[in-house]
């Protein structure tokens, strides 16, 4: 059996940006209408589905891009460069999978 570790990235709910798209979200999903461009950039997706609000919580983070494999001697690990990390996170969550 294999494991494989992971990082994921969290926006909170109160974040400013968040909230604005969320109020556009939820009316468009009302009115039954395709977000705005900018909304629907906002959340990669054309239409108000409701999954988005959670999704966009998370921002899965790119080796190569948010960080970089890590190793020594006798171990091995992530760097993180949180100069990459993308506005608005506030907390990283590490995890394994197995």
């Amino acid at each position: 059996m294999g494991m494989s570790t992971h990082i994921v990235a969290f926006i909170p709910d109160t974040d400013k940006e968040y909230q604005r798209h969320k109020k556009i979200l939820q009316a468009c999903s009302e009115g039954e209408v395709s977000l705005p461009p900018e909304t629907a950039n906002y959340f990669g997706y054309e239409l108000p589905e409701d999954y988005l609000l959670e999704d966009k919580l998370s921002v899965n983070l790119e080796r190569g891009v948010h960080y970089e494999d890590w190793r020594d001697e006798s171990s091995a690990g992530f760097e993180v460069d949180l100069t990459k990390i993308p506005k608005g996170v506030t907390k990283l969550r590490f995890y394994n999978n197995w």
